[in-house]
């Protein structure tokens, strides 16, 4: 009985060894993977091998776009610390609404962000987020007034619609991205909100994805618009700056 004990000790510390050894290998990958994936990334890809992150899917998604408006000429004359310092603000209250939101923020591109919406209510999210951001913009620019800085404003455009998703680049530089019209076309509404004057554009499809009733929602509909690179016009919706 003695014996039997020791043996069966033995096979419960090898097999504690054994789960041990693998989540601190599991461990190990998600942190390499966090070095270049969004962290919502890495828990759903490690282990999988970079052939498996690389193969990709098609599904639906909504995409928004946010840019700073009349970044470019505020930057004319400004110190490098000052500039950094508006980048950090502006990301932080980004990355507070899009985490609020479920939002994944694909990339940066200088003053302005990409932000991912896939899963459960995905373009209802979107629509949360771009509604957060317009009043978080709102707070921003009087805060910075108030303390006598210049108030910036920003464009947001998002859109909903089948998109290619995948890990592309090499075990040195990995990167997840996505790509297709929608995409594009969520980058050209935010674009068509300088020409509008407005602050934020969502498609109708969008809109009706989310299961929202523009009328009753306070959006104004525009012209349809004929963006390029569609063979079709596209029903828009515009909300002014909260």
């Amino acid at each position: 009985m003695v014996a039997l004990a020791g043996l069966v000790l033995m096979v419960a510390a090898l097999r504690m060894r054994g789960l041990l050894h693998r989540s601190i290998e599991e461990t190990r990958q998600k942190a390499n993977l966090t070095r270049y994936l969004p962290a919502q990334m890495a828990g759903r890809l490690a282990g999988g091998g970079l052939e498996a992150l690389q193969e990709g899917r098609q599904q639906k998604m909504a995409i928004l776009f946010i840019d700073i408006r009349g970044f470019t000429s505020w930057c004319e004359g400004r110190e490098p610390q000052d500039v950094s310092r508006l980048i950090t603000e502006f990301r932080t209250r980004v990355e507070l609404v899009a985490g609020r939101t479920g939002g994944l923020i694909d990339k940066y591109i200088g003053d302005a962000a990409m932000i991912l919406f896939e899963g459960e209510r995905a373009a209802a999210r979107a629509l949360d987020c771009a509604e957060g951001l317009l009043v978080e913009m709102e707070a921003w620019r009087q805060e910075r007034e108030a303390t006598g800085e210049t108030g910036l404003a920003a464009g947001i455009g998002v859109h909903w619609g089948e998109v290619f998703s995948g890990v592309t680049g090499t075990p040195a530089r990995l990167e997840y991205s996505v790509f297709g019209d929608t995409v594009n076309t969520a980058a050209r509404l935010e674009q068509l909100t300088k020409t509008n004057d407005t602050a934020l554009i969502a498609s109708a499809t969008l809109l009706q994805e989310a299961g929202t009733e523009p009328a009753r929602g306070g959006w104004t509909a525009l012209p349809a618009e004929q963006l390029r690179g569609r063979r079709s016009g596209l029903a828009l919706f515009a909300k002014a700056q909260a």
